[in-house]
């Protein structure tokens, strides 16, 4: 009798390390195939990001060839204009802006910059003392402006820099500049430059955004600019002549644009490039273009926003700019 109940507890102990460790095994069968489904998703979207970043930078290479293409009305625009690119599983958006459409922040003289900086503040006070704290950054000079700064002002606000007293050697120097934000750098950064060395804006390639900027802050100075006037008038036509926006010259001779593609995927896979290219068409033993600035990753994808469907051109299989 006594070996009987032995055996029963015998039994039940065995039942007891057999279900501990079935449970044990399932928990581990568990983890396991967590773990694989989670490196195959993992997996999955390294390869869309990097299918995404392929597209992205092939985008940059279309945009690269189709400035330099031999027949200018095939010649895609640098005035802000989006090409889109479509395929079954993903979209391509590129848009080019010559750098001679936008502000030079060392060359452009005062009634531009004010007309640039007059768009991030309704602050007058504030604003004159960004105009006057960037130009004293630029003049090679120690004396400030009425409302500037100079190494004492900056000393006074706790920084350990100065001016540099001489051109911009980047666009990210602007943060530098007494005043000049994050928040106010960021919404300049996409409408000035180093690169073009033009004391004016070509308003026959700065983009809308740009032109409205610029055109309503001359106005509120009394100041008049026909041209300016003519292109803001086109802009808001439908049946805008593209040959008009064309520059001429951009075929045959030495331009420098920035480029800015965003790819999404039908899986919402993103990528972004931004580079500023120097393209050269006189010397055939040179590279086509000369990268100057590049910048990449997964960022908002501003080119897909719905304000920006006005501005698209859609681009067929052999790569026309028709609409």
């Amino acid at each position: 009798m006594r070996d009987a109940q032995m055996l029963e507890r015998q039994r039940g102990l065995a039942l007891v390390i057999v279900i501990w460790i079935l449970t044990l095994l399932s928990l581990m069968a568990g983890s396991f195939a967590l773990s694989m489904r989670r490196e195959s998703s993992v997996a999955g979207a390294l390869k869309n990001n990097a299918q995404a970043q392929a597209l992205a930078e092939t985008g940059l290479s279309i945009a690269g060839f189709m400035l330099q293409h031999a027949n200018p009305k095939q010649r895609w625009l640098a005035d802000g204009s989006i090409y889109r690119i479509a395929t079954n599983d993903s979209e391509i958006r590129i848009r080019i802006i010559a750098e001679s459409g936008k502000i030079d922040i060392n060359a452009a003289e005062e009634p531009l910059l004010k007309a640039l900086i007059n768009s991030v503040s309704d602050d007058e006070k504030l604003r004159q003392n960004l105009l006057d704290a960037l130009l004293d950054w630029r003049d090679a000079d120690d004396e400030p402006r009425p409302q500037g700064a100079e190494k004492k002002q900056y000393r006074q606000a706790g920084l350990t820099y100065q001016p540099s007293n001489q051109a911009f050697q980047a666009l990210e120097e602007l943060q530098l500049v007494l005043g000049f934000t994050t928040d106010i750098h960021e919404r300049l950064q996409p409408w000035v430059t180093i690169y073009s060395g033009q004391a004016e804006l070509n308003t026959r390639l700065a983009p809308p955004e740009l032109l409205q900027i610029v055109g309503d802050s001359l106005q509120e100075q009394n100041i008049h600019d026909v041209y300016l006037d003519q292109r803001l008038a086109e802009s808001d036509s439908a049946n805008n002549d593209d040959a008009e926006q064309t520059d001429s010259a951009l075929g045959d001779s030495e331009q420098t644009y920035t480029i800015i593609v965003q790819t999404l995927l039908d899986d919402q896979a993103t990528a972004a490039i931004e580079a500023v290219l120097r393209i050269q068409n006189q010397d055939a033993s040179l590279a086509p273009y000369q990268i100057l600035d590049w910048n990449q990753g997964q960022h908002v994808l501003t080119l897909f926003d719905s304000a920006k469907e006005s501005q698209l051109i859609t681009v067929q299989d052999e790569f026309t700019n028709n609409h």
